[in-house]
């Protein structure tokens, strides 16, 4: 008798809850037929009121409801999106009264580019009224003259349930009981009630419904927690394992790990040094933020020069990203951690919704902001050390660093929400690495699969960041996905083959790097058009990364998708040389491999005695690498007994005399292999590149060629990887090469074949020159800056020409990633003003070259049939190959540019490095025929000297010169015509 009675008390206690909102028109369709693809009923009579809604067209009753109703054998009617719907010409309310409008209905497709209106109910008229719809991927809201509002987000197939309010002059919109925004009132409510079409009939819904109804309340008298059409129960317990997930969330944050340090505030100390000349030893740490009793937490990335910090409620947030040199804050609002499209459909990871402004973002409102439940939400948050990218050990005369570099991972695993069944079984992994001593975040996804079907990952983009106006030209992005046309330009690059006036994605993407308007970015803090043409159009100021095209990969089990990593360098000036030094030094440091020096011979011979000849006399002058040059170079799939034999003899007899060796060949950029392994161009569908014909490395010819190389490498000792025409980026719109699958994961699946080759090399101790861009994975040197037409100018033109490749090329390259030639004897052409041979009756434009290119650092490489051919040449060549290792260190650090050689004046070159004893060197150059005296004035801010500077020369005379307060001098030169002159630089005391 005891549980009878408290079950009829909450009975009544429901009915009296429920009865606050009075229904004034309920349109139930559960019981609207009993099979599948039935015509629907000509008329439905409402619920509540005397009203009745007449059929329009032939929807069908399916038996499908939301999850409850189902169960117990409901069903919803189909719609198709032309002309099906229900209608009734009533007037239901006013437009003053409170009101709930509500909808349980499904989407049957979703598609992102469709803006046209699909009506899901509709009560008065569009311009005169208010209406659910679904307008591509959103759900939206319209109230009649007042504006559209997004409510969330659409998904394919699952029931959903929305939601409209208003009361006391206030309309909020609501998904799955949970509010998501405001509306504005209309001021008139037009005579009609429709479902699945507009009130002429128009923009029909294509997808199921199940249950339309409005009902009004007296003041104050709704209650969200009971009112919708809902099951309370399930909501209850939802959000009770929400909470309960997320309090274990803020437990496991607060537990100690790798680099966790535990504070009350996060400090934000400004930097006292410079790290362009100071070492910076702050240790990398996960600063995590005391918050008793809030359920919420706070964590930062911190190395001392740069932070980013983050904020977790009902999702996680990035809620700071701070140069910490000079306290400049580059975030301006809250975006995504990440993106990814599975399936066609896009979904966000991590981020919260709800600021009010885009321009700024004020912590007072992260209380307010709540997540998407349509986006993968934070499960865990781990640290560690960072990764090893690629197998790398010191060589090469490498500058002695860690590798990889100090520093410490940040792991984010984000799981899909309830709402998101068709990825439940998907995990997405963001990862965040920061280093010692540079003001640099590194950033890649990665996407898992535990699922028994395999999804396929369309696209992704691994940064969403929104970013203050004054800081967008402050930050260098760059990813490890690079190559000639992704690197390419639309205002020209030499590298490119556009094919007509129309550039694809694939053909023209600079990287994955894009700035972009910001859609959300609507502020008061705009100009006019004149202003923004001023300020360089400021607004472009939201920076994604994704790639030109694809991935369009899929991921399984045993699969799993791992992104490009994107590079984020925070710059603390506008100037152009301080802001390139930060380049140069964040390659320094995390791709190390660019720092080998090597001085090459070459030579084009296959002789085994011109060779050899050639290896004694690089020996004799302490050369460190031998090319053999194009052409004929070397045929790396050759495995013929003879020839594999002549290189490992050659290379055994180098290897004897302390020098490495290695050979050109024309790879894979313009050089087809066959109609069946070739690319197939994207718009012909026959073989055909945009780069001319190439080969495709995601073809079977990717297992045999690479296979033999290895092999080659394996029998005959060599030790360098001269490959012109690595990947370069050439689609490939074949469907039979298997290790692609179509046009748009060839790019992603070429690019990662020759990163596995460059890996390789790298944990092969390999010397790796290629003519691409690919040193973020391992590639060591590129050319410096040159035309191959310009190996045909004389001696004197390439002198000059030389210095200006040197100057230009150093502003985003070390010397050592650049390599430059000297030729000895024609590239091209036997023409005699173009070598220098004899040697000996031209030994002084031949040690002119010489001092240039090494002064230079670059990787030089002196190209010939011989170094030398008498004992004066010899001695020479050798005099200046001697000074360039005793100086190498200095010669091989940053070059600073004082003026770009022009032929009127002396020039120099001036290297820095503010960590080792020769802190400078500046070599002085007089590409006249007049012997000229000046004054020059250098400027050693960047080599870390302070008050006096001691200038020691060739001659061994030492002169001290006073520093002004930019760290300039100025010093006395007098050159002779073609002459140069050198200094080392170093502290006086």
């Amino acid at each position: 008798m005891k549980k009878t009675h408290i079950f009829l008390f909450f009975i009544a206690l429901q009915f009296s809850v429920q009865a606050k909102v009075k229904p004034l028109v309920h349109v139930n369709f559960g019981k609207a037929g009993n099979i599948t693809f039935a015509v629907a009923p000509e008329t439905i009579k409402s619920d509540k009121g005397n009203f009745t809604l007449t059929r329009v067209g032939r929807p069908l009753f399916y038996a499908d409801a939301p999850s409850d109703k189902a169960q117990q054998g409901e069903g919803s009617i189909l719609f198709n999106g032309t002309a099906d719907g229900y209608r009734t010409s009533v007037s239901v309310a006013g437009a003053e009264e409170n009101f709930v409008f509500e909808v349980w209905v499904k989407a049957k497709e979703v598609n992102p580019e469709d803006r046209q209106l699909g009506i899901v109910a509709l009560h008065g008229a569009t311009k005169e009224g208010y209406a659910f719809a679904q307008r591509g991927k959103e759900w939206v809201f319209i109230s009649g003259g007042r504006g559209t509002t997004v409510i969330g987000s659409a998904v394919k197939a699952e029931w959903i349930h929305l939601a409209a309010t208003f009361q006391n002059g206030k309309g909020e919109l609501w998904i799955n009981g949970k509010k998501t925004g405001n509306f504005n009132p209309t001021k008139k409510i037009a005579t009609n009630f429709s479902i699945a079409i507009s009130d002429e009939g128009k923009d029909a819904f294509k997808g199921e419904i199940y249950e339309v109804r409005w009902s009004t309340f007296d003041q104050q008298a709704f209650d969200s927690q009971a009112d919708f059409l809902l099951n309370y129960k399930k909501k209850k317990e939802q959000d009770n394992n929400r909470t309960a997930a997320r309090t274990a969330l803020i437990k496991h944050i607060g537990q100690p790990g790798m680099g966790k340090s535990f504070v009350d505030e996060f400090e934000n100390k400004p930097l006292e040094t410079d790290w362009l000349i100071k070492q910076v030893q702050d240790v990398c740490q996960l600063l995590v933020k005391k918050n008793p009793g809030d359920n919420i937490a706070s964590f930062q990335l911190n190395n001392g020069l740069v932070s980013r910090t983050f904020y977790v409620s009902d999702n996680l947030a990035c809620i700071g990203y701070k140069n910490l040199s000079n306290q400049a804050e580059y975030l301006r609002a809250v975006k995504p951690e990440a993106r990814v499209m599975i399936d066609s459909v896009w979904y966000e990871v991590g981020g919260l919704k709800g600021q009010p402004e885009q321009s700024y973002l004020l912590e007072s409102w992260l209380s307010q902001m709540e997540g998407d439940d349509q986006a993968f939400v934070l499960a865990a948050v781990e640290t560690g050390a960072p990764l090893e990218r690629y197998p790398w050990q010191q060589k090469f005369n490498a500058v002695a660093t860690d590798w990889p570099a100090k520093g410490l991972r940040l792991i984010l695993t984000f799981k899909p929400s309830d709402r998101m069944k068709a990825v439940k079984d998907v995990e997405v992994k963001v990862n965040y690495e920061i280093y010692q001593g540079l003001p640099v975040v590194t950033k890649w996804v990665e996407v898992t699969n535990s699922g028994n079907e395999k999804i396929r990952l369309n696209q992704i983009e691994t940064e969403v960041l929104a970013v203050n106006q004054d800081q967008v030209d402050r930050i260098h992005v760059e990813s490890d996905f690079s190559f000639a046309l992704v690197n390419a330009n639309l205002k020209g690059s030499a590298l490119m083959h556009y094919q007509g006036d129309k550039i694809e994605a694939y053909q023209a993407g600079e990287s994955t790097t894009k700035w972009v308007v910001d859609k959300a970015y609507h502020t008061w803090a705009t100009h006019n058009q004149a202003e923004d043409n001023f300020l360089n159009f400021p607004h472009r100021n939201l920076l994604l990364s994704y790639l030109p095209m694809g991935p369009d990969v899929d991921v399984s089990k045993a699969t799993p998708f791992k992104s490009y990593i994107t590079f984020e360098l925070l710059q603390d000036s506008d100037d152009r040389e301080r802001k390139s030094l930060a380049h140069r030094r964040m390659y320094k440091k995390l791709a190390p491999q660019t720092t080998e020096s090597l001085i090459t011979g070459g030579i084009t011979s296959h002789d085994e005695k011109t060779l050899k000849n050639f290896i004694d006399q690089m020996g004799e002058l302490g050369m460190e690498r031998l090319d053999i040059q194009a052409w004929p170079g070397i045929s790396h799939d050759n495995l013929e007994e003879k020839y594999v034999s002549l290189w490992k003899d050659i290379a055994s007899y180098a290897k004897a005399k302390g020098i490495v060796m290695g050979g050109y060949e024309l790879q894979v950029a313009s050089r087809g292999r066959g109609e069946d392994v070739d690319c197939v161009h994207p718009v012909t569908g026959k073989p055909g590149s945009v780069f001319g014909q190439s080969v495709c490395i995601a073809s079977s010819w990717k297992d045999s060629y690479y296979a033999k190389m290895w092999e080659f490498f394996d029998k005959t000792g060599l030790m360098t990887y001269n490959m012109d025409g690595p990947y370069h980026g050439d689609p490939c719109a074949s469907t039979e090469h298997p290790h692609h699958h179509g046009l748009h994961d060839s790019q992603w699946e070429q690019w990662k074949s020759q990163v596995e080759v460059l890996h390789e090399l790298q944990r092969r101790n390999m010397y790796v020159p290629i003519p691409d861009w690919y040193f973020l994975n391992g590639q060591s040197a590129t050319g410096m800056g040159y035309r191959e037409a310009s190996a045909n100018l004389t001696p004197d033109q390439q002198m000059l020409l030389g210095r200006q490749y040197i100057y230009d090329g150093t502003w985003h390259k070390l010397p050592t990633m650049g390599w430059i030639g000297m030729q000895l004897v024609g590239f091209y052409s036997n023409d005699p003003r173009i070598g220098l041979e004899p040697l000996s009756q031209n030994l002084d434009r031949y040690e002119r070259q010489l001092i240039q290119f090494l002064a230079s650092g670059s990787q030089f490489t002196i190209r010939g049939n011989r170094l030398y051919d008498t004992p004066e040449t010899k001695a020479m060549v050798s005099k200046w190959i001697n000074w360039f290792k005793k100086h190498r260190e200095i010669l091989t650090s940053e070059i600073i540019h004082v003026s770009r050689p022009n032929g009127r004046d002396i020039d120099c070159m001036l290297h820095v490095n503010p960590f080792i004893a020769e802190k400078g060197m500046v070599v002085f150059f007089n590409p006249t025929d007049k012997v000229v005296k000046k004054e020059m004035k250098l400027p050693l801010y960047y080599t870390g000297i302070k008050g006096e500077a001691k200038l020691t020369g060739a001659d061994g005379n030492t002169i001290v010169k006073a520093m002004d307060a930019k760290s300039d001098i100025t010093v006395q030169v007098e050159i002779a015509p073609g002459g140069t002159a050198w200094y080392v630089i170093q502290e006086s005391k």
